[in-house]
């Protein structure tokens, strides 16, 4: 994950993908731990405004493919942030379409970049979901001490399938089909304790209905 993401960092600067190429692991720890630690040096304020910003602008370049299948009029994501998705999808649309010299720039992925990641500057890329952060709808700040809680979405504490921040796109949909033929397979297993087994059902009844959601839209 830390070289994928700082390979889209990299991306936006001359010639810096070559310099991460070459050390891509010690890079990558090295960016991220000055961004969240002090494991290498001081926290630096500035640096950690850039990477937000970078991360910002990463995120929006991974919507403008779902800005223009919802330009297409399609559904681009299930789950129950699906529709504040959309919304922020749909008002980026009418923005260039009432603007006739944002209209005129449309071919430039730059326009749609910033309108993007203006309007959706709380979007959290993720694997199996993005997270639509919006602290009081997060399930996964009950994880959190109160005094820790509104910062940022707590990941490993995510509850995708449920939790009214997360939105589920197409590519998302090959790791929610993988774990469904997982927990499939695992709630035939004789050896499962019963309590186990209750959890797989529960776990596996939120797998459900995303992939059911999936293929209603097509996107599986």
């Amino acid at each position: 994950m830390f070289r994928k993401t700082m390979a889209q960092l990299a991306g936006r600067e001359p010639d810096s993908e070559v310099a991460l190429g070459l050390q891509p692991k010690h890079a990558a720890r090295r960016a991220l731990a000055n961004r969240t630690t002090q494991a290498y040096a001081q926290m630096d304020t500035s640096w950690a405004k850039e990477f937000d910003t970078e991360l910002q602008q990463a995120a929006a370049r991974k919507l403008v493919d779902l800005l223009r299948g919802r330009r297409r009029g399609e559904r681009v994501a299930v789950g129950p942030g699906a529709a504040r998705l959309h919304a922020g999808l749909d008002k980026v649309i009418n923005t260039i379409n009432n603007n006739p010299q944002l209209r005129a720039q449309i071919a430039d992925e730059r326009v749609e970049e910033a309108l993007l990641a203006d309007e959706l500057s709380n979007l959290h890329l993720g694997t199996i979901n993005h997270c639509m952060f919006d602290a009081p709808q997060a399930e996964c700040q009950d994880e959190l001490p109160e005094d820790q809680r509104g910062l940022a979405p707590l990941l490993g504490a995510c509850q995708p399938a449920r939790c009214r921040n997360s939105t589920i796109t197409r590519t998302h949909a090959p790791y929610w089909i993988a774990e469904e033929d997982d927990l499939t397979a695992c709630v035939e297993d004789p050896r499962l304790s019963p309590p186990r087994r209750e959890a797989v059902f529960i776990r596996l009844a939120d797998v459900h209905r995303i992939t059911r959601a999936l293929e209603e839209e097509g996107h599986a």
